[in-house]
């Protein structure tokens, strides 16, 4: 009996403990659990420091999960094509802390700080750490988290004061600074409530060197400082309201809005989306990891795109690889647009493979590029829809119910019957097989 029992067991255990891990890993989102070893609570990084507070200290937490955001945009599958070698790709923002942080270890050069002189050395914010490390920080020992162009470089652009705060006529001399280091993918992480003429021929003058200029859709990551735009102001940011800027919006890992702030406050209309909700990244001080969120950063994952798009197609302008992000972007062929998502969500993987008739039929400026329609075939990923988490929701209950069956009923038959095997279609009380 005793032996049978055990077969039982062995056979039923794994079935049972598969059941266990399903269920709360379906009810649970793909960030930071607590208690996990895997997903500690990772500090949050802002993109201004308060008056008088110091610089934002180090992060002594790391998580080896994947973030959400990765897994979401199909940035592996991106990599099988590209990984963004041989681009220059300008962050306009806080600085950035190159020489303490493992992730940017030969991946950010320090450009000019446009504010205090020089160059760049440091990045007391951390803001631009973070948005360099998203944009091509490059996977870490036992840290599953990098950059979406891995392979590409950032030129770190400082347009702000110690804390973080810009002005439009600083942030006209940080663009200014990225188009003349030769960047073709400038990342302008700031916002600020009005154009004066400067920054509108900064913005002419980048795009006319043949740039992608990404810039954030709204300024909630600076509406609490004195020269950002403050939550009772309306109307448009810039440069992100400027033609031919991609204006970027934040989504959750669902694809669903960034609802946070939308209702007030200034905001442009944007033309693309990508992950701004939870972000996991590198931050200053050392290899820690922090946590971050907003419209600039979604812009980094557009900016990353690029940068990869640019790689692979290097005859492309900076009109074509703005056009192509939009024109293969989720939802971007489907129904009316959600207005706080724009055309649609950026999409590394479409971006890279497809093919786009009008843009290598009309433009000189592919000739000697990598023909797209040679281009290697990789199917596109369906994004991550509501529908996605209740299936998944409903698989754990469906798990839940068949383990509250085989505990309630299975198990008390079983010992009640010593563990033998049941007649097939006989009364409970009859013969067992001799075979028992």
């Amino acid at each position: 009996m005793r032996s049978s029992r055990s077969s039982v067991s062995r056979t039923l255990a794994p079935a049972v403990l598969a059941a266990l891990l399903l269920i709360p890993n379906a009810a649970s989102p793909a960030g930071a659990v607590p208690g996990d070893e895997d997903s500690p609570w990772l500090p949050g990084i802002r993109a201004t420091v308060a008056d008088g507070r110091p610089c934002t200290a180090k992060s002594a937490k790391k998580s080896a999960r994947t973030p959400w955001a990765q897994s979401f945009l199909g940035i592996d599958r991106a990599w099988e094509l590209s990984r963004g070698a041989g681009v220059e790709v300008a962050v306009v923002s806080t600085g950035a802390d190159a020489s303490r942080v493992p992730a940017l270890d030969g991946r950010v050069t320090g450009g000019r700080d446009v504010v205090a002189g020089g160059t760049v050395r440091n990045d007391c914010v951390g803001y631009g750490t973070f948005l360099a490390g998203l944009v091509a920080g490059k996977r870490q020992e036992g840290l599953a988290a990098a950059g979406v162009a891995p392979e590409a470089r950032v030129i770190a652009v400082r347009a702000t004061d110690k804390g973080g705060l810009t002005t439009p006529e600083a942030l006209a001399d940080g663009i200014g600074a990225a188009t003349a280091s030769g960047a073709r993918i400038i990342h302008v992480a700031l916002a600020v409530p009005s154009a004066p003429r400067k920054l509108k021929d900064a913005v002419a003058a980048a795009l006319k060197a043949g740039a992608v200029v990404v810039a954030p859709a709204s300024a909630r990551e600076w509406e609490s400082g004195s020269s950002g735009a403050s939550r009772s102001e309306s109307g448009p940011v810039y440069p992100a309201a400027l033609p031919g800027v991609l204006a970027v919006s934040s989504v959750g890992p669902g694809g669903e809005p960034d609802t946070q702030g939308t209702d007030q406050g200034p905001r442009t209309r944007p033309r693309l989306s990508a992950p701004g909700v939870s972000v996991t990244g590198p931050g200053p001080g050392g290899g820690g990891q922090f946590t971050g969120g907003g419209d600039a950063v979604a812009g980094a994952f557009v900016a990353g795109t690029a940068a990869l798009v640019l790689s692979y197609h290097p005859g492309l302008s900076g009109e074509q690889i703005a056009h192509r992000l939009e024109a293969t972007a989720y939802g971007a062929m489907g129904d009316a647009p959600d207005p706080g998502v724009g055309p649609g969500v950026v999409d590394p993987v479409r971006a890279l493979s497809a093919v786009l008739p009008e843009e290598h039929a009309s433009s000189p400026s592919s000739t000697g590029t990598r023909n797209a329609s040679a281009a290697h075939a990789v199917p596109p990923l369906d994004p991550p829809t509501a529908r996605d988490h209740a299936l998944a929701v409903a698989g754990g209950a469906v798990a839940v119910t068949l383990l509250v069956a085989f505990l309630a009923v299975v198990l008390p038959r079983g010992r009640r019957r010593g563990w033998r095997a049941g007649t097939a279609g006989g009364p409970t009380g009859g013969p067992t097989s001799s075979a028992d």
